[in-house]
C-alpha cells in the first residue's frame, strides 16, 4: 500500500500569509530549515520552489500547517508536478513576489536608531488645561480711551441748541378751495353719468292665491309618538 500511495510536494511562489511581516517570515524560515539568510532570500525569486518532496498526503499537511503558521503561504501538490524552476536568465526583468524587500542585504541603509529623553514628559489629567498657569503668557491689555461722559436724566434734550437742524420747510401750494354746504351735491351737472338702464324680462306670472299647493313635496314621515307612561321626575 505504501509503494502505491501518491506523494505529494510542498511549494512555495514567495507569497506571505496577510498580516505578517516579510523579514519576520524569512527569519522563521531560516530557524525551521536551518540555513542562512541568503538562501532565504533565494527562495523569494518569484518563481515556484518545492520545498519538500515525495511526502504522503497527511505528512504534507503537517508541513503546509507548520509553513503557514511561520507565514509563508505555501501548496501542496502532486509529486514532480512542479519542475525544478531554472536559473533566472542573464538579462530581462522578474518580478518580486508581494511584499518582498527590493533591495539586497548590501543595499539597505543602516539607520541607527533615535534615542529620545522622555524622562522629563508627563502625562496631564483628560480633564483640564495642558499647560500650568506659570506657561501661560500674560496677555497684554489694549489701553482703551474712555472720554468724560455723563448720563443726561430722563427726559432730557440730548442735543444742545447748536446740534439742531431746523427741517426744511416742504412748500404748499394752497388752491382757492371753498366749503359746500352740508347735503349740497358736489357733482356738477355735467359730471354726473347717467346710469345704465336695467333690462327687466316681461314676464307673464300670476299669483297664486294664499293656501294654495305649489307643488313642494310633501313629508310623507309618520310623526313619532314616544311612549311616557313609564317615566317620572325625579324630584
Amino acid at each position: 500500500m505504501a509503494d502505491t500511495e501518491q506523494q505529494f510536494d510542498i511549494v512555495f511562489r514567495g507569497d506571505i500569509v496577510l498580516g505578517h511581516q516579510l523579514d519576520e517570515v524569512k527569519a522563521r524560515l531560516a530557524q525551521l530549515f536551518k540555513v542562512d539568510s541568503d538562501r532565504v532570500d533565494a527562495l523569494f525569486c518569484g518563481r515556484p520552489v518545492p520545498l519538500k518532496r515525495n511526502l504522503e498526503a497527511a505528512t504534507a499537511k503537517k508541513y503546509q500547517a507548520v509553513l503557514t503558521k511561520a507565514g509563508a503561504e505555501v501548496s501542496v501538490v502532486p509529486a514532480g508536478s512542479q519542475s525544478t524552476p531554472r536559473a533566472a536568465p542573464a538579462r530581462g526583468f522578474s518580478l518580486a513576489p508581494v511584499g518582498a524587500n527590493l533591495l539586497r542585504v548590501t543595499e539597505r541603509v543602516q539607520r541607527a536608531p533615535v534615542v529620545v529623553d522622555t524622562s522629563n514628559l508627563s502625562l496631564s489629567p483628560s480633564e483640564g488645561p495642558l499647560v500650568t498657569h506659570a506657561e501661560i503668557a500674560a496677555a497684554e491689555v489694549a489701553p482703551v480711551a474712555v472720554p468724560e461722559l455723563d448720563v443726561a436724566p430722563v427726559g432730557a434734550d440730548v442735543l444742545n441748541a447748536s446740534e439742531r437742524v431746523a427741517p426744511a420747510a416742504a412748500p404748499i401750494e394752497i388752491a382757492d378751495w371753498e366749503l359746500s354746504a352740508v347735503g349740497e351735491d358736489l357733482l356738477k351737472p355735467e359730471e354726473h353719468s347717467a346710469p345704465l338702464p336695467l333690462m327687466v324680462a316681461d314676464l307673464e306670472a300670476d299669483l297664486a292665491p294664499v293656501g294654495s299647493e305649489l307643488g313642494q313635496i310633501r313629508d310623507t314621515r309618520k310623526p313619532l309618538n314616544p311612549d311616557t307612561s313609564a317615566l317620572s321626575l325625579a324630584d
